[in-house]
């Protein structure tokens, strides 16, 4: 017997059942931090959607705008609401950097909504003189990659990025948050109001006020 050829055999088997194994367990792997990214996804989405940054949102668009105009943004002293919407696109960046998120499904999520206010707000995240400059590295980082992400969809569809975001488009994106919060309000107060009297018929089927059906059962 050639021990030589068997023992080149097993070794050669030996290899080829690793490399299986190895590539079973980085596809399982590849597939836990897909998962995994998902459901980050998901549970920053419905922070996005509750009612707690529904409000931020809508504050923050009530502070830059009255009326048809987009207020003057003061880097000095901005209002607080500024920082808790820049906080949370901040945390995305976060922890996209530590692949816990994918850049393309945050940029599927949330650019339509991110975009306008980073614009609106990059005196005070990209401004040499903002005291804040140093607190949103990974915000920008985020923006320049969805920015990368958008730019090559809208060349694909020969359409002009930046002019999405002009004064008037981030206007338009403020109004929209404000219609959204007041139609939440309203759904909230139409639910609070309890179920509707029930009509009361008299002898003639004529319909009267509950006040006056209780007298006359009463009567």
């Amino acid at each position: 017997m050639n021990w030589q050829a068997l023992e080149a055999i097993a070794t050669s088997t030996l290899v080829l059942t690793s490399g299986g194994a190895i590539a079973y367990a980085g596809r399982q792997l590849r597939h836990e931090r897909e998962y995994r990214s998902v459901d980050n996804l998901e549970k920053q989405l419905t922070f996005f959607l509750s009612e707690t940054f529904l409000a931020a949102r809508r504050r923050l668009a009530e502070t830059r705008t009255t009326g048809d105009l987009l207020l003057p943004l003061s880097v000095d002293d901005p209002p607080t609401v500024v920082f808790e919407v820049l906080d949370f696109y901040d945390h995305l960046g976060l922890l996209v950097k530590k692949g816990h998120l994918d850049v393309y499904d945050v940029w599927h999520t949330f650019y339509e909504w991110a975009q306008p206010v980073y614009v609106d707000l990059q005196p005070l995240i990209e401004g040499e003189n903002s005291a804040f400059r140093d607190h949103y590295t990974d915000l920008r980082k985020l923006m320049r990659a969805m920015d990368d992400i958008q730019i090559k969809r809208m060349h694909a569809k020969n359409a002009n990025h930046w002019a999405l975001w002009t004064p008037e488009r981030i206007l338009d994106h403020y109004r929209y948050e404000l219609e959204v919060g007041l139609e939440r309000r309203q759904r909230r107060r139409m639910r609070g109001a309890g179920p509707a009297a029930p009509k009361v018929l008299d002898s003639a089927g004529v319909e009267v006020s509950s006040t006056e059906g209780s007298v006359a059962g009463r009567e």
